[in-house]
């Protein structure tokens, strides 16, 4: 069995390959827009039907970032 294969990560666009670890990434690189996010990884400028997974992946990560910077813990539902 391959293992590796189910070990890669879950892509959130297919056409840009954009992981949901390249959003945390560039949201903790500095994207603290979306614009910012789609000029660091150019996630949804395919087809763009990722565009609302991308956006509520980008929205996750921006609040889990603010509340480490605040030194709180997220909690979630």
């Amino acid at each position: 069995m391959d293992f590796d294969a189910h070990m890669r990560p879950h892509k959130l666009c297919l056409c840009k390959g954009v992981s949901r670890q390249d959003i945390a990434e560039a949201v903790k690189g500095g994207a603290d827009t979306f614009r910012k996010l789609v000029e660091k990884t150019h996630a949804t400028t395919g087809c763009g039907t990722c565009y609302v997974e991308v956006y509520a992946a980008f929205c996750e990560e921006r609040e889990k970032l603010k509340a480490a910077q605040a030194g709180q813990e997220t909690l979630k539902f």
